[in-house]
């Protein structure tokens, strides 16, 4: 099939060098660069950190404890945090 791509020149260029050093022609290079490119199974991708690190006094509870431990407060001052605007929200229609 054909169709048109606006390619960097010196993208272009190198895709050429090399195509003609491995004995292809550019149509052939670029069709194995995008199948390998296709066929290979996404990166992982870095995680950003949403808040910036904190430092933690020596004697911390939290350094002792597990991720999952500390998930799992958060999900209940979650929990409690949305049970409080319900009632509040009742109080409030009452």
């Amino acid at each position: 099939m054909r169709t048109t791509l606006d390619l960097p020149d010196d993208l272009l260029k190198r895709a050429k060098i090399v195509a003609v050093e491995r004995g292809a022609t550019l149509r052939e290079f670029v069709a194995n660069a995008l199948r390998r490119e296709l066929d290979e199974p996404p990166s992982p991708r870095r995680r950003r950190l949403i808040k910036p690190p904190i430092r933690l006094a020596a004697d911390s509870p939290l350094r002792s404890m597990s991720a999952e431990q500390i998930k799992e407060i958060e999900s209940e001052d979650e929990a409690d945090a949305a049970c409080s605007v319900l009632t509040r929200r009742r109080l409030w229609r009452g």
